[in-house]
């Protein structure tokens, strides 16, 4: 999503920035790291006050080629049991059947064998492109490849930052701001105190990007605070056992007051995790994707408290839209950068946030289609 940025985009930047928040965020000498800062807590306020704002304009197209006709879309989510990413695969389909192409879903269910798999079945059908949800362009090489080479459009949505000659392109928001505003609220919700557990899926190359975004928001605004641990997980145990993983954390570390979860599915997981534990009532969460149970706890102010949000089905119909355009051997950006918003219960528009705009509308009317 950000192959234009020039951050280090690795897990081990991630993982020392987090070991120097566990080695120097406790301190309470006032002219060292781990102070209260009062101008901190000001500048994160400040700082999430512009994301918690609705979306009122969005950097739609303003026309489009004719709609390539009958076309096959093999359609590939990181795994189907994760909402966000059902969400994903299910908006194209919807897309897609506006528009008069068929989709194949194949749910390779967090497994990068089975994702490489998939790629080989499109290929095998002869489909003329792949829409992946949260692909992770590294491990589903040399079948990106192989792809390529048999002439099939691959377009990403929430996957990036990805390497040149992987995928045609990405629709997805800047990942490390998305991490910097989730890093901010955190700051704000314990007023800039707060004991911080973090659980990262450093799988996707998105997410490792929210990680260091969070760390750098939690070191520019929040000295006071500090990880109290930084735990790793792959979504293909998200049911199994990263629940059993967040127990062992959390009793290990029962002052733990804030947890930052690396997207909603994962949130879902621990969640009951945390209302089942001693201090549980003292215990916020912050996560990521804007998901149906998700968005309804933040607007009842139960656990989870906040949701950082881009509107997964208009990054499907932009995808789309994307996909089209190579079709009719136009150029397209390496990454189409969507809007997100900061949802508390107090902004709350619609659930799943559906970006504040009529883009859906806006498409359709460009395909040549009625909404």
């Amino acid at each position: 999503m950000t192959a234009l940025r020039s951050r280090a985009l690795t897990v081990l930047l991630g993982v020392s920035l987090s070991a120097a928040l566990l080695a120097g965020c406790s301190k309470t000498d006032s002219s060292a790291s781990g102070s209260f800062s009062a101008a901190g807590l000001q500048a994160a306020t400040d700082y999430v006050g512009k994301y918690r704002a609705d979306v009122t304009s969005a950097s739609l197209p303003a026309s489009s080629p004719p709609v390539a006709p009958g076309r096959l879309i093999v359609t590939i989510p990181c795994s189907y049991a994760a909402e966000n990413c059902k969400r994903g695969v299910d908006a194209f389909a919807e897309a897609a059947k506006a528009v008069g192409w068929e989709t194949k879903m194949i749910d390779p269910a967090g497994d990068p064998d089975k994702g490489r798999a998939a790629v080989q079945t499109a290929i095998r059908l002869k489909a003329n492109g792949i829409f992946f949800f949260s692909g992770n362009g590294d491990q589903l090489k040399p079948a990106l490849d192989d792809a390529r080479a048999a002439g099939l459009a691959l377009v990403d949505a929430q996957g990036g930052p990805f390497k040149q000659g992987q995928f045609d392109t990405t629709v997805e928001p800047d990942a490390y701001d998305y991490g910097m505003v989730m890093g901010a609220q955190m700051t704000v919700a314990t007023k800039g105190k707060g004991k911080i557990l973090l659980v990262n899926d450093p799988e996707f190359p998105s997410v490792v990007q929210y990680h260091e975004g969070v760390l750098a928001a939690l070191k520019k605004y929040c000295p006071g605070c500090k990880v109290t641990d930084d735990i790793h997980f792959q979504i293909a145990g998200l049911s199994t056992t990263l629940p059993t993983q967040f127990q062992a954390a959390l009793a290990a570390h029962p002052d733990t007051d804030m947890v930052w979860a690396a997207y909603d599915a994962a949130a879902t997981a621990v969640i009951p995790v945390i209302q089942r534990s001693t201090n549980g009532d003292k215990i916020q969460l912050v996560s990521s994707d804007g998901n149906a149970a998700n968005l309804d706890d933040v607007k009842k102010g139960k656990v989870q408290t906040a949701d950082v949000a881009t509107s997964t089905e208009w990054n499907a119909y932009q995808a789309l839209d994307e996909m089209n355009r190579i079709f009719n051997k136009e150029s397209v950006p390496l990454t189409v950068t969507s809007p997100f918003k900061l949802i508390t219960g107090d902004n709350l528009t619609t659930v799943p946030w559906n970006g504040d705009v009529d883009w859906r509308g806006t498409y359709l009317k460009l395909w040549g289609r009625t909404g």
